[in-house]
């Protein structure tokens, strides 16, 4: 009996020695236009019952061969901000027990990740490890996902703007947008003559009076950064 109960002891160590103090939390899949910067934060909580000195550290898993060396992954963490091509390790900052480090809670020390593609379709994979300075061993780590290739930049510029209704149309048009960056609607007809314009941002409803349009076929231009991200069809009867 004295045996077992040493041996379930032992593991009870064991367990104890193994716990990781730190949590974190946080989105860890995005997908995003090749021209966009994805942004996002993780909440770091340390459930230890002592503060613990955190160092946060950035491993690229896997990213597409042609994202320029100054492109990818960068981040921001216990006050100071670090390139996309910075590996090394984080200063560190003192995480108090039961605290939490977390943006919404405007803390200095909370985490921002950043992604910039460089107009580079592609799945990058980046590992994020938050540990105990003096045991790097106690550590917690998330890997962020990046996608920004072709079938994802699709679905993302379809989700921008709707078709135009109703269409065909005679008088009056609407499109619905949803936007993450200021852009521009041109409206032009068969033969690229612009014959409107309007500035979109946010999210909304857009009308388009078309009355005093000829009979014909138009094209609505999403342009976001000066290039066209998208084209929309407008019948005029």
């Amino acid at each position: 009996m004295r045996r077992i109960m040493f041996i379930i002891a032992v593991l009870c160590s064991i367990n104890l020695i193994n716990a990781q103090s730190l949590v974190v939390t946080g989105d860890t899949y995005f997908t995003g236009l090749p021209i966009d910067q994805i942004s996002h934060h993780l909440d770091v909580k340390n459930i230890a019952n002592k503060g613990i000195n955190v160092v946060c550290q950035k491993t690229y898993l896997s990213s597409p061969s042609t994202l320029p060396n100054w492109a990818g992954a960068s981040y921001c963490f216990a006050g100071n901000c670090y390139s996309s091509s910075s590996t090394s390790p984080s200063s560190t900052a003192l995480l108090g027990a039961g605290q939490s480090f977390s943006y919404a809670n405007n803390d200095l020390d909370a985490f921002s990740g950043y992604y910039d593609p460089a107009s580079t379709a592609g799945v990058t994979t980046v590992e994020y490890c938050f540990y105990d300075e003096i045991n790097p061993s106690d550590n917690s780590c998330v890997i962020i996902t990046y996608d920004v290739s072709s079938t994802s930049s699709l679905n993302e510029i379809n989700k921008m703007m709707s078709d135009f209704y109703p269409n065909p149309v005679q008088e009056m048009v609407y499109v619905d947008y949803y936007l993450n960056k200021p852009a521009e609607l041109i409206v032009m007809d068969i033969l690229g003559n612009k014959v409107n314009e309007m500035n979109l941002s946010a999210r909304g409803t857009q009308k388009l009076d078309v009355s005093d349009f000829a009979k014909g076929i138009y094209f609505g231009n999403l342009i976001v950064n000066n290039e066209t991200v998208t084209i929309k069809k407008i019948i005029v009867r």
